[in-house]
């Protein structure tokens, strides 16, 4: 057995709020991303420079290097995992209805719905739930969760999809202000590059 399945949960706890609580780091997109979402959205990127990195941001996100990776390699993509697991029958059971929601589908096929995304809100945040009924997965690497700002100029990663057909992830209400509205999954590698791939599998604006 490995060393970290000895963890206990509450081990696995510490790890996550620990990794959680780190400074945001804020992840530039790959070349020609933004051209991408300009062109599905209609929303024309803006002129103005994008926020230098080293800045403090308005809005709270979590670098995708704080999310998968704890002290001594432990993958915090499990602890949130095992965090959930914990929670699941108290955490989700008091949803209220979803507030906004998002048809999900190809950037070049507009008219095939792979997916669909929800937004519901809870007593702290929201909570976004993100269903692919026939499953998405990455045999090379994973698939990455973002919020993409209708304002074409940021991006924050969320999460890491898991190789199922649902996912859920605690959203800060502040992204949602800020105009974090549009679900994007994306095909990623396990590499030490925080940004957007590119590869979008498939992608949906929130709406009332």
């Amino acid at each position: 057995m490995s060393e970290e399945s000895n963890y206990t949960l509450d081990d696995v706890a510490r790890r996550f709020r620990r990794a959680v609580a780190q400074d945001p780091q804020w992840s530039d997109p790959s070349p020609g991303t933004w051209e991408a979402i300009a062109a599905a959205t209609g929303v024309a990127p803006s002129q103005s420079p994008a926020p230098d990195a080293s800045e403090p941001q308005a809005a709270p996100s979590v670098s995708r290097r704080g999310w998968l990776f704890g002290a001594g390699g432990l993958v915090v993509g499990a602890i949130a995992g095992a965090v959930g697991m914990r929670m699941a029958d108290g955490f989700f059971d008091d949803l209220e209805e979803a507030v906004r929601r998002a048809e999900l589908t190809p950037l070049d096929r507009p008219d095939q719905r792979l997916g669909t995304a929800e937004l519901l809100r809870q007593q702290f945040g929201y909570s976004l739930s993100v269903e692919v009924p026939e499953g998405v997965s990455n045999p090379d690497g994973y698939v990455e969760v973002w919020l993409i700002n209708t304002d074409g100029q940021r991006m924050v990663s969320v999460g890491v999809f898991a190789a199922d057909s649902i996912g859920r992830f605690s959203i800060d209400e502040a992204l949602i202000e800020g105009g974090y509205l549009i679900v994007d999954l994306s095909n990623e590698q396990f590499d030490d590059e925080p940004r957007h791939s590119g590869d979008t599998i498939m992608r949906g604006e929130l709406r009332s």
